[in-house]
């Protein structure tokens, strides 16, 4: 195949920098989680507290001795000036991780802009289904890049539902509440367009808090549970109550920890000082916000912190960080979810609301369904789609891009609704080619697989298919153009 058929789109790349802006592993150390791995790790705090109290002890012994001058002075002198230039290089670095973090917030919310709702729904299902179809579905890295495309994937999913909870009137608190009347009242004013109170003082402090919530797995002492002393265990094996218990502490607390202190607040840049200081109580806002929501994300009940929670129930099931999940179980994140609401565990709104957004199967999901011919009768063959659109009528009919056409691939397919009855997830579906000879039902499957071996393990009746490998060719990851 020649190799200019593989690459990327500019959409793709532009998600791909996303990713490695949050969660990467590089020389330059200098996403999101490597910039905290190396904040928890680094003796820069240690460094300066053994400094103050060397300067406290120089400073009470050429107290007590009288003198101002000599030695002593000297020594106290060189002290004060190392303490001065390490103060200076932990804000710098201080500030750099905080705007860093800003910015790719805002990276992110710029992947879902649009000129009206459907071009907004549009962009956000291009980056889920772009996340979902760029990660592996097997392999020994799936679970090591799952947990590095999640957290995008979680804060879109909170953005979405943060919309969603607003015009649900679900959302109860008033600080939200306050700035989405803020910026109301400026559109309707037309007044300071080029400042919005929503974007931000709640998108992008959201947004922060879900790249934020899982930052404290990266200090020590949650790595030494995940891989233990010795370094050698499975950091996404199962883990006992009390590890998992443990760690959940550990990694809410030094969350917290890095908040506060790891990346604190932004400095004001300028010379009004009016401006300054309403800057400067905005960002204090900011922080309390996030703070806010890390904390009630841990037991929400029906309150604010189920944007963080329930994105993150969501995430856990169709990105898993397991080796042995299996590709056809992903679209039980919606069983998953209304189970949690019988037991009690999260808010039946709350589901509601999300499952409106996302239906039953997930964005990039390979969909294998049989087609109907121009009098709405079923055909003897399936074909393949894949899962392009948010928001549908039906929680289990999914928005589709056609992929193959007369069992031959095409990149200029049609959506398409796939209805349950002819959807091959559903057992209704599959029973209509149980009838099916198996020659043809091979034939199908020898047109729709070129690797001997892969297809030698496949379904005759397949409830689904793996599009990984389709979208890695440029030409087919126009999925969510118009068509």
């Amino acid at each position: 195949m020649n190799q200019s058929q593989f690459g990327n789109t500019a959409a793709t790349k532009n998600i791909k920098d996303l990713l490695s802006k949050i969660y990467d592993v590089t020389a330059r150390r200098d996403s999101i989680y490597e910039q905290a791995n190396q904040y928890f790790s680094s003796p820069e705090v240690q460094e300066i507290a053994n400094l103050e109290q060397r300067e406290q002890e120089l400073a009470e012994k050429q107290e007590g001795s009288g003198k101002s001058s000599g030695k002593g002075a000297q020594l106290l002198s060189e002290v004060r000036a190392q303490l001065k230039e390490k103060r200076r290089l932990q804000q710098d670095y201080r500030l750099d991780r905080i705007r860093n973090l800003k910015q790719v917030a805002r990276h992110l919310l710029h992947l879902l802009e649009g000129d009206n709702p459907q071009e907004i729904r549009v962009q956000a299902a291009r980056a889920l289904g772009t996340i979902q179809l760029i990660s592996p579905t097997k392999g020994r890295q799936v679970p090591q890049i799952n947990q590095r495309h999640k957290h995008a994937y979680k804060a879109i999913l909170a953005v979405l539902l943060l919309d969603q909870l607003l015009a649900d009137q679900q959302i109860k608190n008033r600080y939200v509440l306050n700035k989405v009347l803020d910026t109301e009242q400026q559109k309707s004013e037309q007044t300071d367009l080029l400042y919005s109170p929503f974007l931000e003082e709640i998108q992008i402090p959201l947004v922060m808090a879900v790249l934020l919530q899982d930052i404290g797995l990266q200090h020590p002492a949650a790595r030494q549970i995940l891989l233990g002393e010795n370094g050698d265990l499975d950091e996404f094996r199962t883990l006992t109550s009390e590890e998992r218990q443990e760690l959940l502490r550990i990694s809410y607390e030094q969350s917290q920890d890095y908040l506060k202190n790891g990346l604190g607040l932004d400095t004001y840049i300028g010379n009004s000082k009016t401006e300054r200081d309403r800057f400067n109580l905005q960002e204090q806002d900011k922080q309390l916000f996030i703070s806010h929501l890390l904390k009630e994300a841990i037991q929400p009940e029906d309150g604010i912190g189920n944007l963080l929670k329930i994105p993150q129930v969501y995430v856990s099931v169709v990105l898993p960080s397991k080796q042995n999940y299996r590709y056809d179980q992903l679209p039980k994140v919606a069983a998953v979810l209304r189970a949690g609401v019988a037991k009690g565990w999260y808010p039946a709104a709350i589901v509601d609301s999300l499952l409106q957004i996302t239906g039953d199967f997930p964005q990039g999901y390979g969909i294998t369904y049989i087609p109907k011919d121009s009098d709405q009768k079923d055909l003897d063959r399936y074909e393949y789609a894949i899962v392009n659109s948010l928001y549908p009528a039906e929680s289990d009919q999914p928005g589709c891009r056609v992929v193959t056409r007369n069992l031959n691939y095409t990149h200029a397919g049609s959506n398409l609704v796939v209805k349950r009855d002819n959807n091959l997830y559903f057992p209704q579906a599959q029973k209509k080619l149980e009838r099916m000879s198996e020659e043809r039902l091979k034939e199908i499957l020898s047109k729709l697989v070129s690797n001997f071996e892969e297809r030698s393990k496949m379904d005759l009746i397949p409830k689904c298919w793996g599009p990984d490998e389709f979208f890695t060719l440029l030409k087919n990851q126009n999925l969510w153009n118009r068509s």
